[in-house]
């Protein structure tokens, strides 16, 4: 964590961190995201891609255009931490916000913007709780309704599973319950009983995952960070080696490989990202996909995801929004919500009336340390406990 951090420290010096919020020649935008504590792996890769995105906004900026200040909070993923951040950032007078990383925290500082009539622009919070509401909230990653289906079909449809033990983490809520109801509203439906899902806690003794459990389970659901759902992966695989273990989105970081190490491997995630991105319909990769993700290496030594690369998209979005509103905040959230943005996804999405982003969701299998897209096949077998 202390390595990444340092790089972060480098990459932004020069950029921002200043008291001095706006002038006539810069634009001046605030970010929030979550930089310490126990969840703070995908708030960082979030801050990785906007500071990698500022960086290049302002090298290549023409010499008449305003140049990107960025005044960073850290919410420590607490509720009354992300409400003061965002009134500080608002006080200052930023034109608009960025973030925050999680959830939680965006229930919190949605309010403030609702209340104060400033922009939000979150990279990654998905919670459903924030879905379909005309505000000033916008997010740049789909609801957590799409992943959580997905992962209900491949353990019931593709892998044959009837019994499902599913472990949350309470740290999070917004998202994890989120997460958590859906997955089961899919994963039960039209089974005539059939399926069953036995629900635990990530703060539980990993002991009691099992005692009352009396059926055979074909395999686990862990929703929680990525060095949460190592760790559990760990306990479990311990006792079972072959069952098969399934992970929500939160846990797509190279944190959770190198947390879990072995026992990472064969581990299911469904994600809003595609790490090789092909389209399609041109036949190609798409050069600036892959020149983010060639840049973001370069810089940060590791490979880019769906937060980092989420955070990129989310800073161009927003700022080139600003430039074409004139620096103003007033109307903001139109500019954002108009097709011009749909430009600076570097993977297919756009949002809807309320900026809600739809995206495609895809699904990696953990192989040889390295997350690799997995196809779908029937003919999977679960593992049993």
């Amino acid at each position: 964590m202390k390595k990444v951090i340092v790089i972060l420290i480098v990459v932004l010096s020069g950029l921002f961190l200043c008291k001095e919020i706006s002038n006539r020649n810069t634009i001046s935008i605030g970010v929030i995201t979550t930089l310490s504590g126990e969840e703070s792996s995908l708030g960082i890769s979030v801050l990785n891609g906007i500071a990698m995105a500022a960086e290049e906004f302002n090298k290549d900026k023409k010499f008449y255009e305003k140049k990107v200040i960025l005044t960073i909070k850290d919410d420590k993923n607490d509720f009354e931490e992300s409400k003061k951040s965002a009134e500080e950032l608002i006080d200052a007078g930023v034109v608009a916000i960025l973030g925050p990383a999680l959830s939680e925290a965006g229930i919190a500082v949605s309010e403030v913007g609702n209340k104060r009539e400033k922009l939000i622009v979150s990279p990654t919070v998905a919670t459903k709780k924030l879905s379909g509401k005309d505000d000033y909230f916008i997010r740049v990653t789909p609801s957590v309704d799409r992943n959580a289906v997905s992962l209900a079909e491949v353990s019931r449809d593709y892998m044959g599973m009837k019994k499902i033990l599913l472990i949350y983490n309470e740290k999070n809520l917004a998202y994890t319950e989120s997460f958590k109801d859906k997955y089961i509203e899919k994963f039960t439906e039209n089974s005539n009983y059939e399926n069953f899902v036995y629900i635990k806690k990530s703060s539980e003794k990993i002991a009691s995952y099992f005692t009352k459990i009396k059926d055979e389970i074909d395999g686990v659901v862990i929703i929680a960070s990525p060095i949460d759902t190592a760790e559990i992966t760990q306990k479990i695989k311990k006792i079972k080696r072959d069952i098969k273990i399934l992970a929500s989105d939160w846990a797509y970081h190279q944190n959770f490989i190198t947390y879990g190490g072995k026992y990472a491997e064969g581990v299911y995630i469904a994600v809003n990202y595609d790490d090789a991105y092909f389209k399609k319909e041109k036949g190609y990769l798409d050069e600036r996909f892959k020149n983010f993700k060639k840049n973001y290496i370069n810089k940060f030594k590791e490979d880019p995801n769906n937060g980092s690369l989420n955070g990129y998209e989310s800073f161009n979005i927003l700022v080139y929004a600003i430039r074409r509103n004139k620096g103003n905040s007033e109307n903001l959230k139109r500019e954002v919500l108009s097709t011009e943005s749909e430009k600076y996804f570097l993977q297919p999405g756009k949002f809807d009336k309320y900026g809600d982003c739809e995206r495609d969701t895809f699904v990696f299998q953990v192989k040889n340390k390295k997350f690799k897209r997995w196809n779908f096949r029937k003919t999977e077998i679960s593992g049993k406990i």
